[in-house]
């Protein structure tokens, strides 16, 4: 789903204007992003959280050759669904 086509279904279900509704989700997702600049966690109960996981600086080699590169340290984002999407997704299997 595009970002476009959310911010149509959420305008449909909650009656507001698209202007609005767009307002409102472009400052949710810039919340959750400079919340997860702080190094915070960012929960949703029964969704899920994201969470901000550094990843330390290693050697790797390069696939299918001898040569080593050092990758630098870095900050990634780790997702844990919750229990209720865990459950939705189950039945979708069932």
């Amino acid at each position: 789903m595009k970002k476009s086509v959310l911010i149509n279904e959420v305008s449909k279900k909650t009656g507001l204007g698209r202007k609005d509704t767009e307002a409102i989700i472009n400052t949710m997702l810039e919340t959750i992003v400079d919340t997860l600049k702080n190094k915070e966690a960012v929960s949703f109960l029964g969704f899920g959280s994201f969470e901000p996981v550094k990843k330390n600086a290693r050697e790797i080699y390069i696939p299918g050759t001898t040569t080593k590169v050092q990758v630098k340290e870095k900050y990634s984002i780790r997702f844990k669904p919750g229990k209720t999407l865990k459950k939705e997704m189950l039945e979708l299997t069932e």
